[in-house]
């Protein structure tokens, strides 16, 4: 029997990223993937920081409203808010709860805490991602996912679809990603650059010459550059519901894998 579906909205973002990534999915929570409408609303804190945390929700609120009225989907037609922001919350504080009563929507937050608890880092969360939209994608695995951030990342997914992480490091300089692969359990066929650094013609060049397998970036296979953060947690989301594992020791050092998220329900009407 399929698995159900579900609508979800991804929300990841805040002050320190310049805005909040909106993004809509419909999912499974594992390899059935529909990626559909996603914006992004500049966002800047002019709040006091005692007031930060209200006004982010605030924001987040009203970025779901404008955003259901541009594209003309019912709220009643989206399960479940996926929420995770760039800033630094204090611990007892509770987005989430705030969000779904704004909202009147379903919200899944605080995705690391249970990660941690397992002994885990609590990040990275989106290579069970990288996973699904390969195996939408129908790409032959073992493949190597590169994402540059903060830090430039190596996810790699094994042949039977296990995941590990690997860290080339602060520098997201071609030798140092190029020193990863001789880390990596097997020889991936393809190697996927994603991110906003993908762009980078010398980078993906450089990565090109050094490679003997090919490199595509994975806008290529219709991965979204802008809004994959908002994609991701909407897709975490619907796994949480689900109580399916958003981490694995490979990915974050837990020891086992872990699913995660609280939920935090809307009022019913």
């Amino acid at each position: 029997m399929p698995e159900r579906v579900i609508t979800a909205i991804g929300l990841a973002g805040g002050a320190l990223s310049g805005g909040i990534d909106v993004a809509l999915v419909v999912t499974d929570g594992e390899a059935r993937i529909v990626r559909r409408q996603s914006l992004t609303f500049p966002f800047e804190r002019r709040k006091r920081p005692a007031e930060a945390e209200a006004e982010l929700t605030r924001f987040c609120a009203d970025a779901v409203k404008h955003f259901l009225e541009s594209f003309a989907v019912a709220r009643d037609a989206v399960a479940l808010i996926g929420f995770h922001a760039t800033e630094a919350l204090r611990p007892e504080a509770e987005p989430g709860e705030e969000l779904a009563r704004a909202t009147g929507i379903d919200v899944v937050y605080d995705f690391a805490t249970a990660d941690r608890q397992a002994g885990g880092q609590g990040e990275p969360l989106e290579p069970v991602y990288h996973r699904a939209l390969a195996d939408a994608a129908g790409l032959a695995r073992p493949l190597a996912v590169v994402e540059i951030g903060d830090v430039a990342t190596v996810t790699f997914i094994g042949e039977d679809g296990n995941l590990a992480v690997f860290s080339a490091g602060r520098s997201a300089s071609p030798e140092a990603i190029a020193e990863v692969r001789q880390s990596l359990p097997a020889r991936p066929l393809l190697w996927l650059l994603a991110g906003e650094e993908s762009r980078r013609d010398p980078l993906f060049e450089a990565l090109s010459r050094l490679f003997p397998e090919p490199v595509h970036r994975a806008e290529e296979m219709g991965w979204s550059m802008e809004h994959f953060e908002a994609e991701a947690y909407a897709y975490l989301a619907v796994r949480s519901v689900k109580r399916l594992p958003l981490t694995f020791p490979g990915t974050t050092g837990a020891k086992a894998p872990v699913t995660g998220g609280r939920l935090a329900r809307a009022p019913r009407r």
